[in-house]
């Protein structure tokens, strides 16, 4: 598992929440894995208790499972939930997107302008990490843009089954693909087209079904 350090602010059980959820999107750890909540504890210089409260939160997502005696693990991908995870959030940012055409002063437009060329900056310099933060960064500043904030932590908590394949694509694909779909959204929104818009974002959201088989090849271990 790879730590990173608390941030300023945080609690303990959000630090905490946020490594392993790092962890497991990023596939550190892996689906199917076992994992301990002392040994986590251990690694972050915690006491159980905040790990404990973080692994029951995830385990609402139904991300980790709990096993009675035995400990935790990974649950394998779960393509109804990666589903269930992409309808959730791709209703929600229609209208997210939606209601940035009419709100996002030139201000929001300009650091979005400036995530994109980051973006294709990364690309080129071949660090698919820094797209993948980037990437996050984009669809959260819409968030920031509409004042749904709230909206924004429901959505990355379920996103987390969506978020795995996400990272597989990254990694098994050509990432270029994903930074021109943030170009047509940006697009949309700079002409205050709301209809080209959604139709952007529906298009960048359901990206996984063209792709399914293909990762399903190259990671079988990871799919239940």
């Amino acid at each position: 598992m790879k730590n990173t350090a608390k941030r300023e602010k945080e609690t303990n059980r959000e630090y905490a929440l946020r490594v392993i959820r790092e962890n497991i999107v990023k596939l550190e750890l892996a689906p199917g894995s076992m994992i301990s909540e002392q040994d986590i504890a251990n690694e972050l210089n915690l006491s159980r208790t905040p790990v404990h409260e973080a692994m029951q939160e995830l385990s609402s997502t139904k991300i980790i499972e709990i096993l009675p005696q035995r400990g935790s693990h990974v649950s394998l991908i779960d393509m109804d939930l990666v589903d269930e995870a992409i309808f959730v959030r791709a209703t929600i940012e229609s209208a997210i997107t939606e209601m940035c055409c009419k709100q996002a002063t030139e201000q929001d437009i300009q650091e979005l302008e400036e995530n994109v060329t980051l973006q294709q900056f990364y690309f080129e310099k071949n660090n698919l990490d820094k797209i993948m933060e980037l990437d996050n960064d984009f669809h959260e500043k819409m968030y920031r843009i509409t004042k749904k904030m709230q909206c924004h932590y429901m959505i990355r908590l379920i996103s987390i089954h969506y978020d795995r394949i996400r990272e597989l694509h990254l990694h098994s694909f050509n990432p270029e693909l994903i930074i021109n779909e943030h170009q047509d959204i940006l697009n949309a929104i700079k002409n205050r087209d709301a209809k080209a818009a959604k139709e952007a974002v529906s298009k960048h959201l359901s990206r996984k079904h063209t792709q399914e088989d293909e990762i399903k090849k190259i990671f079988p271990q990871y799919f239940a």
